[in-house]
């Protein structure tokens, strides 16, 4: 059971050092002692009219000896809860300290999908910041589709937690007829106002949720354009209007996304969008890309 808890700790990058068969220490957080459930039918017990974690060991044993949480498996993750506390499921990620990374580069993850987008979401403002705050980083950014909706809760969130909010938006574009992905963000409050003026664009004035690119020209001030993966061939194909863009933007970048293949009907057009890319957006001249 304890190799089972290591491999999942490795998996989540937690640092922990093995005190026994049983116990694990966690830097930051404590020791955490393993619940071995292999030869129970359920986690839980009858204790008098109430329900009870099905604990071999007793828990006042456990809190004299310093260990004051419990590790135990249940479907496909491990969760621990507190002795001291009432029982309730905690997942055991971002406790103590993180493994210390390979590369030590800077790093700020702006392409989150919160769980106010529909049906593409990942996680949600609260458990973003403290992801992000457990590795360290400085600032988190979302960028849900077609919403704005999540806003607020970041901004909250990352007040909370010390961290700086980036506020992006995922959309498509159009440009005669040709749909175009883009994820735009606001950089100050001028950027702020127009990601709104976006946003109702997109889901009040819009009879199909789209930007024009004329409207993109209209917004861009303050805001920083990334073009999305499959947006490659759109550029390659209009560098006069991409430069347009570049001239009202603060900046515009292409969104290099690495990705395993796994999946033939969205991978292999992903993959053969960034191989156009360095193919065909690169200048020998300025040993650059033109986006």
């Amino acid at each position: 059971m304890i190799q089972e808890l290591f491999s999942w700790l490795d998996a989540q990058r937690i640092t922990y050092i093995p005190v026994d068969t049983e116990v694990v220490d966690i830097p930051g957080f404590g020791r955490l002692f393993t619940a071995d459930l292999s030869g129970v039918e359920s986690i839980f017990r009858s204790d008098g009219d109430k329900l009870v974690f099905n604990l071999m060991e007793s828990p006042d044993v456990l809190m004299e000896e310093g260990i004051f949480h419990v590790a135990f498996p249940f479907g496909r993750n491990w969760y621990y809860y507190d002795l001291r506390e009432e029982f309730r499921f905690n997942l055991l990620k971002y406790i103590g300290r993180p493994k210390p990374p390979v590369h030590d580069v800077p790093f700020v993850n702006l392409g989150i999908h919160t769980s106010y987008e529909l049906l593409n979401a990942c996680c949600s403002p609260e458990d973003l910041c403290r992801k992000a705050k457990w590795l360290g980083h400085t600032a988190v950014g979302i960028c849900d589709r077609n919403t704005m909706a999540a806003t607020l809760n970041l901004q909250k969130e990352c007040a909370n937690t010390g961290l700086k909010h980036i506020f992006g938006y995922s959309l498509t574009m159009m440009h005669e007829e040709e749909r175009v992905g883009l994820k735009i963000y606001a950089l100050d409050n001028e950027g702020l106002h127009n990601l709104l003026r976006i946003q109702r664009a997109v889901m009040v004035d819009s009879e199909d949720n789209t930007l024009r690119y004329e409207q993109l020209l209209m917004y861009a001030a303050g805001c920083v354009v990334v073009f999305a993966i499959r947006s490659v061939y759109w550029m390659a194909g209009h560098p006069k209007q991409v430069k347009r863009i570049r001239k009202g933007a603060e900046a515009v970048y292409y969104q290099v996304d690495a990705n395993e293949y796994k999946a033939d009907r969205i991978d292999r057009e992903q993959l053969e969008a960034l191989k156009y890319y360095f193919g065909n957006c690169y200048d020998a001249d300025t040993d650059s890309f033109t986006v």
